[in-house]
């Protein structure tokens, strides 16, 4: 998905595009409002995360002036000075949420990728049912031959021989869902509907509806009977992705319809039989969050009846070329480019990245990669993610701050000029006085040592 990064550092809109794309965004940046206007002008961007106070300008204004244009656009406004009032006019002005500095990026994630599925959700007018099987093009298969990934095989072909619950576990990016639509496409009720919706994109209240339905009047704006998703895909396989998400309430209500095989429309009193296989899928330990009364343990084990575990790429490391090379094809065919292979040491350097974000960050930096290259074979040159051997900005599994991954940024730069301050300078995108500034205030000596 594409978003606009809108702010007046330079220095912070390098580091938010270089995380941003290193999880699979499509990044577009502007310093002002006004260059945000002309952005949008030049290219449909449905997402923005964007600063408050920039200078003269304004990014409640930008805000507005964005809503007036385009509605159903998703902004997230981006604060130096965090306070209730400012959070309470940044929402009640349209901004999707608000986030104060200095912030962890993994919560900024979060919040994007909350941001990206909610926009999902609209575009399908709040999650509809996936077309039959007979429209649906063939499921991509996972690619690999490590032991865990055939052990997935393994295991997802056995889970096709029954209708069981299932439980996925995996990070983003590893083909959660990509696994559970193999699930259904190759199990008895291939003729049903394979139904998905993600849990963590939807309020309470939404996804209550979403999934059972309601009556006519059963809430305000609910101006007729409307059938939730388990009837939709009665007699298929609905998919709840991120599962660990959902409320306690709706734990206890997706327990009886598991025990019982029926649901209760929202402001019903009749309940209605169903007949779903449920395949769940989640990248959160419930097994530790059953420890912390967080998830219920009567309902956790009603959803592990099988299980499968997908490997992060980083463990099976051993699929990265043939991955890398499927991906090859695809994009060099989809883009019309005459890219036939990926040099030995460009394969090294794919082979040595951590892949916080996976399979799908993969296939991001191949196509890029393929659009971006002029030439008939992908060198080092052709990718844009950090060099292994220079610390990396976010470690696996580590809570960094915005502020930590710009010290690192600048501290990377001036390793590679050589310490060379005016180069440093234009590499960044600043003034050698704002250098001096940001050394002196992240400790960084402007000498090689």
């Amino acid at each position: 998905m594409k978003i606009l990064v809108v702010d007046d550092d330079q220095v912070t809109l390098n580091m938010l595009k270089e995380f941003l794309e290193s999880r699979g965004f499509e990044v577009a940046l502007a310093s002002s409002p006004v260059e945000a206007m002309a952005v949008m002008d030049r290219t449909p961007v449905r997402l923005v995360l964007s600063d408050i106070k920039m200078g003269e300008s304004d990014g409640l204004s930008l805000l507005s002036e964005l809503k007036k244009r385009s509605p159903a656009l998703v902004m997230i406004l981006m604060t130096g000075f965090g306070s209730m009032e400012g959070a309470i006019e940044a929402i009640q002005k349209g901004a999707f949420d608000y986030i104060s500095k200095p912030f962890d990026l993994n919560r900024l994630l979060a919040l994007l990728n909350k941001a990206a599925a909610h926009i999902r959700s609209l575009d399908s007018d709040s999650v509809k049912a996936q077309p039959t099987e007979s429209t649906l093009e063939p499921p991509r298969l996972l690619i690999g031959s490590s032991p865990g990934i055939v052990e997935v095989y393994k295991t997802t072909a056995r889970a096709t021989l029954s209708s069981s619950t299932v439980l996925i576990h995996g990070e983003s990016g590893t083909g959660k869902e990509l696994v559970s639509r193999a699930i259904h496409q190759n199990s008895s009720r291939k003729n049903g509907r394979f139904v998905a919706v993600n849990c963590g994109a939807l309020t309470e209240s939404l996804l209550e509806s979403e999934l059972f339905g309601h009556v006519k009047g059963a809430f305000t704006g609910a101006q007729m009977d409307k059938m939730g998703l388990f009837e939709e895909a009665d007699g298929g396989t609905l998919f709840l992705d991120e599962i660990g998400d959902i409320s306690p309430g709706l734990q206890v209500k997706l327990l009886r319809v598991l025990q019982e095989g029926e649901i209760k429309p929202v402001g019903s009193q009749k309940s209605v039989k169903v007949d779903v296989r449920i395949v769940a899928a989640t990248h959160r330990n419930l097994e530790e969050m059953v420890r912390a009364g967080k998830f219920r343990e009567d309902l956790y084990y009603r959803l592990k009846v099988i299980e499968i575990d997908i490997p992060p790429l980083r463990e099976r490391k051993e699929d990265i070329p043939e991955l890398a090379r499927v991906f090859l094809k695809k994009y060099s065919v989809k883009l019309d480019k005459n890219v036939r292979d990926i040099s030995r040491s460009a394969m090294e350097r794919l082979m040595q990245y951590a892949w916080p974000g996976n399979v799908r960050e993969l296939e991001h930096q191949i196509e890029r990669a393929v659009a971006m290259t002029g030439a008939g074979i992908l060198s080092e040159d052709d990718f844009d993610f950090m060099d292994p051997g220079i610390p990396t900005a976010v470690e696996i599994g580590d809570a960094k701050s915005l502020e930590s991954m710009e010290r690192e940024h600048i501290l990377r730069v001036l390793i590679e000029s050589d310490y060379n301050k005016s180069k440093a300078s234009e590499i960044l995108g600043i003034d050698r006085a704002t250098l001096y500034r940001k050394a002196q205030k992240y400790g960084i000596a402007l000498k090689s040592e």
